[in-house]
Formats: structure tokens, sequence, C-alpha cells
């Protein structure tokens, strides 16, 4: 399993999304859903000046779930106040519309936080179409899980899946996609997934996402 586990306190210390420092940049492009937000709502996140909207106009299950206050304190980014719970149903996916032939970071995220009372962190398996990306298992309630995947998609659109394996009901916290320039990570075939993402000699007042 590459995903990699991120403890909160260290997560604002690692590298963030793209190695693109936001504040001030143009976002154009951007994909930014903090799934769970209330429909049509948005903002713009102070730490990192990424600006998130609501995913419900991008898929049509789930359930939009808060986290406790307990939670919701000043070093947590906003995107990881709300999760998107999938109850029901085994297969749910997000749908979004893409450029065929672009390359496309993208980063789902999780924080479990004990949005549902049950103190039982579940595993869930991550699809991009009909291909099995990933699997994601929490460990504990205050762990961060990112997955990360560099895809080209072949159509003008991905189907995002989150799949009940049967250890507990899927969640997300936020999902983003970024394009790159086509020269970035060249493959003969096939998608990247990353490995580990490190940030050293970064100020500590600096943020990239």
């Amino acid at each position: 399993m590459v995903t990699r586990m991120f403890n909160h306190f260290l997560f604002a210390l690692l590298a963030g999304f793209s190695q693109l420092l936001v504040h001030g940049q143009d976002q154009s492009g951007f994909i930014s859903l903090d799934c769970g937000l209330p429909a049509n709502s948005s903002y713009t996140e102070p730490i990192t000046g990424i600006n998130y909207i609501s995913d419900a106009t991008f898929i049509d299950t789930g359930v939009s779930m808060s986290k406790s206050p307990v939670y919701k304190t000043n070093s947590l980014e906003q995107e990881y106040y709300y999760v998107r719970s999938f109850p029901q149903e085994t297969r749910n996916c997000y749908t979004i519309s893409l450029t065929s032939g672009t390359r496309y970071l993208i980063r789902g995220s999780f924080l479990y936080a004990n949005y549902d009372a049950k103190s039982k962190p579940p595993g869930f398996d991550l699809y991009i179409d009909a291909n099995k990306w990933d699997s994601v298992t929490l460990l504990d309630e205050s762990t961060f899980i990112h997955a990360e995947l560099i895809h080209v998609p072949k159509l003008d659109h991905i189907d995002f899946c989150l799949v009940n394996t049967g250890h507990g009901v899927p969640f997300i916290s936020a999902l983003e996609l970024r394009p790159l320039k086509n020269d970035t990570h060249v493959t003969l075939s096939g998608s990247l997934s990353t490995f580990v993402r490190l940030d050293f000699g970064t100020l500590t007042n600096q943020t990239y996402r």
C-alpha cells in the first residue's frame, strides 16, 4: 500500500500538494472539493489560500457529516471540518470533468476524527474509473492519510470511487486535482502513485500546496 499516514501535528510541516505556493498565485484549472461541505458553499482556506467549494454537485450519494468541535482548532485546515460518508451502496463515485490528455495530480485526503461517534476508523479501497488505485486504512482517530496519483485521463472525465470492503464505512475529507505540465513525471504507460512527499528547508511561515 503506497498511501502514507501523517500525524496531525507533523502535517503542517510537510510539503503541500503540488509544490506550488498558492498564496497570490493563479488557481485556474484547480479543482478543490471540500467533501461534505453544505451545497452551494465555498471559502478560501486562510492557512493555504486555496479556494474550496462543496462537492455536492460532483456526486449524488453519501451524507454530509460534521467533525466534533474538539477537532475544529485553529491549526486544522477548514477542509477537514466535514466529511462525506457513504453508509449505503458498495461503490460510490465522484464524476469530475477534466481535459483528456492532460496530466493531473489527484489527491484524496482523509481524517476520521471520530465523525460518526463510533471510534472505529474504517478501511476501504479507492478506484479511478474501473482500476483500483489504493487502499486506505485508518489506524486511529487523529491521523491524516493522503492518497496521491499522477494520472492522464483518456476521456473528458474521470470517476473517483470509494469502495466498501467490509471494514467500515468509506468517507472522504477533501478531493483535489491540479493540472500539471505534460513533461512532469512522464511514464511510458499507466499512472504514478506518490510514495512519500517531504520538504526540507522550507521556512515555517510558508505554505505549499
